[in-house]
């Protein structure tokens, strides 16, 4: 019961002093103590000094705010840009992925085609034969779909760091804007 009546006393206590408070701003806002600086001559650089740095302040104010709002923008585009990376590697990664997958099915038919012809062979010699060509095909095609996947790599690499490579060229335009 005591702490409720002092929350309640306090509650009541604190508007009366933030009235207090703002009446003594007024009454010295309001006086006329200052106004008699205004009549000694020695005082009127210091007040021409202060309104100048007052006019400079809030040049100073506008110009952060402008570069700050700039700023923002810069950040949402780079997080544009971030985003748009990933998608472009998100689908060029898919598509390489399933063109990876796909030629295996076929060097199993390939393979199973290659086991018949060797088992169909008529001597030593034409089982070497076969057995070589088959070896040098599956060499032949590994080299061109590892040169095709490294192409595809390179191509999507390029892709995906575009968005990246267009956005730190407008963020240098801009910087350069902004300090200039």
């Amino acid at each position: 019961r005591t702490v409720r009546k002092t929350r309640t006393a306090a509650r009541k206590t604190a508007p009366k002093a933030a009235r207090t408070a703002q009446e003594r701003i007024e009454t010295m806002t309001n006086s006329n103590f200052f106004n008699g600086f205004q009549a000694v001559p020695a005082f009127a650089p210091f007040q021409t000094m202060f309104a100048d740095a007052n006019a400079r302040s809030q040049d100073f104010a506008k110009r952060g705010q402008k570069v700050a709002e700039e700023l923002a923008d810069l950040a949402r585009a780079n997080v544009e840009a971030v985003v748009e990376a990933g998608r472009v590697a998100a689908e060029g990664a898919s598509s390489i992925g399933q063109a990876v997958v796909a030629p295996p099915r076929d060097r199993v038919a390939q393979t199973a085609d290659a086991i018949r012809s060797l088992a169909e062979a008529k001597s030593p010699t034409e089982y070497l034969q076969l057995q070589g060509e088959f070896a040098r095909s599956q060499f032949d095609r590994a080299v061109a779909e590892t040169s095709k996947l490294t192409e595809s790599l390179v191509k999507l690499g390029g892709e995906a760091f575009q968005p990246l490579s267009n956005r730190a060229t407008a963020n240098a335009e801009r910087f350069n804007t902004l300090v200039a």
